[in-house]
């Protein structure tokens, strides 16, 4: 079989997660951070045959890069990838040493208390003035009239901050996230679920994440 392209870039972005992947049988691929704040689940074109784990995944994607053709042949202790005369065979790590979701965990988000949509461009300019200001999160805020997405330090509510207006609500709340998380998904748009225990996703299309909101938020219906 082949890797597309695509998935090749999902896999690049699950390694910014966790540095390895247990990929299972079937067309998702899922991983989750190494402190479990943040996990990620995408349905890819492939169809992987087996189980099999990779314990450094930036390393396999660089074996990839290697040609510009291949085929994968799956073996029990090592698959191999081939391209015309050449051959890497690409060894298996031992399933215990991978920190991997567990395989029948379904994370649930609904009922959302909030719910909103963000396009690329405000969520790449939020992000980009996080770091231009030197502040280490970002927060989903509602008024009761208007939602804000804001760059913030929530331990410090004197620094400076930036804001987005993305929606409507008629409740109340301060949802806190932290930037080293956000930055790690693809910039893209996205339709955000968050309710009201801190449990939000980010979806789009095929892709979806799902992250856990920081101690100080708050939720006021």
């Amino acid at each position: 079989m082949k890797i597309s392209e695509k998935t090749i870039n999902i896999l690049k972005n699950f390694s910014n997660i966790n540095g390895s992947i247990l990929v299972r049988p079937g067309n998702v691929l899922k991983t989750v951070g190494t402190q479990r704040s943040i996990y990620a689940t995408a349905i890819v074109e492939e169809d992987f045959p087996q189980q099999f784990a990779i314990y450094e995944l930036s390393k396999f994607l660089g074996v990839l890069s290697l040609f510009q053709d291949h085929d994968i042949n799956f073996g029990e202790h090592q698959l191999s990838i081939t391209s015309g005369n050449q051959v890497v065979n690409y060894t298996y790590a031992d399933i215990s040493a991978i920190i991997a979701p567990p395989e029948d965990k379904k994370i649930i988000v609904d009922p959302a208390e909030i719910e909103f949509m963000i396009n690329q461009y405000d969520f790449h300019k939020v992000l980009k003035a996080a770091s231009i200001l030197q502040v280490p999160n970002i927060a989903v805020f509602g008024d009761g009239n208007v939602i804000k997405v804001s760059a913030i330090n929530s331990k410090n509510p004197t620094s400076d901050t930036f804001s987005i207006e993305v929606g409507t609500t008629d409740k109340i709340f301060n949802m806190v996230f932290r930037v080293e998380y956000l930055v790690k998904l693809f910039p893209l748009s996205y339709n955000i679920k968050i309710n009201s225990k801190g449990i939000s996703s980010f979806s789009d299309n095929n892709i979806e994440y799902f992250i856990m909101t920081e101690a100080e938020s708050k939720f006021n219906s």
